[in-house]
């Protein structure tokens, strides 16, 4: 893994960690499929076969997110985003509220008063932070690169809403680092080899207005990306607009015009 992340991403930086972003059939993918199978192996039982087979429908829709260790040369944490395309197979944390929450998505949205449009929002279909870099030693510095990326990689490409399953711990730790930015809209059920999940909705803007009030400092991280830089490189928005089409609902007047871009070979 040391040589093919080498083989990857540029790691002779000045800053510690860096967050990257890859496309489903890049070979940087398959850094931050490793780290899934790593994580929900162990804190779930969930096999390889297991992911494949929930998860396979869903790769060609699917962006990665990974942050990569530069010094050890290796993964620290990552995570998988599904895409709304037409004609594509849907957002599987909505495809799966049914069998499991045994009423349709619009069914527990709407009861909810939430308003994430479909082809606008984006599902956070797996987090996962390698088990070394969850102790006090990182303060949860993985984490909080992985959820800036994914806020600024979202409003780069003018989309407000994202939805996910959260195991319940997940969801703790998130509402008390960051200023709760993941809304429950239904009860927690078992899910996946969780005991207990819920489905969970982002508003991306409502928690900017929110956090900027409650927490300047934490906002200032997650959507100016100011005060971890020095840690952690941050993801290269040039990425994101190769990568990632813009919403159908987007609305630019925040997405700057140019960023400079951080070498992934």
């Amino acid at each position: 893994m040391r040589d093919f992340v080498g083989a990857v991403v540029d790691t002779e930086v000045p800053e510690p960690m860096g967050a990257y972003m890859f496309g489903p059939y890049e070979a940087g993918s398959e850094i931050c499929r490793h780290v899934e199978r790593t994580v929900f192996l162990e804190a779930f039982g969930n096999t390889p076969e297991l992911l494949e087979q929930e998860y396979g429908a869903y790769e060609r829709t699917s962006v990665f997110l990974c942050v990569v260790d530069h010094r050890r040369r290796l993964p620290a944490g990552a995570v998988r985003l599904i895409l709304p395309e037409p004609g594509g197979p849907g957002l599987k944390t909505l495809n799966d509220l049914e069998p499991v929450w045994g009423e349709p998505a619009d069914t527990l949205l709407a009861r909810a008063g939430v308003a994430a449009p479909r082809d606008a929002s984006w599902d956070v279909a797996t987090l996962a932070v390698m088990p070394e870099y969850r102790g006090a030693a990182a303060a949860g510095l993985v984490s909080i690169a992985l959820y800036q990326s994914g806020v600024r990689a979202a409003r780069r490409a003018g989309v407000d809403w994202m939805i996910a399953i959260l195991d319940v711990v997940v969801h703790r730790m998130a509402r008390l680092k960051f200023q709760g930015p993941f809304v429950p809209f239904a009860p927690a059920r078992s899910y996946l080899g969780s005991a207990a999940s819920f489905p969970v909705y982002l508003h991306i803007s409502e928690w900017e207005h929110r956090v900027a009030v409650a927490d300047p400092a934490i906002h200032d991280v997650m959507f100016d990306a100011r005060g971890i830089e020095a840690a952690v490189r941050p993801l290269d928005l040039a990425r994101v607009a190769a990568l990632v089409p813009a919403s159908p609902a987007a609305s630019r007047r925040d997405v700057p015009e140019q960023e400079p871009s951080h070498h992934v070979a």
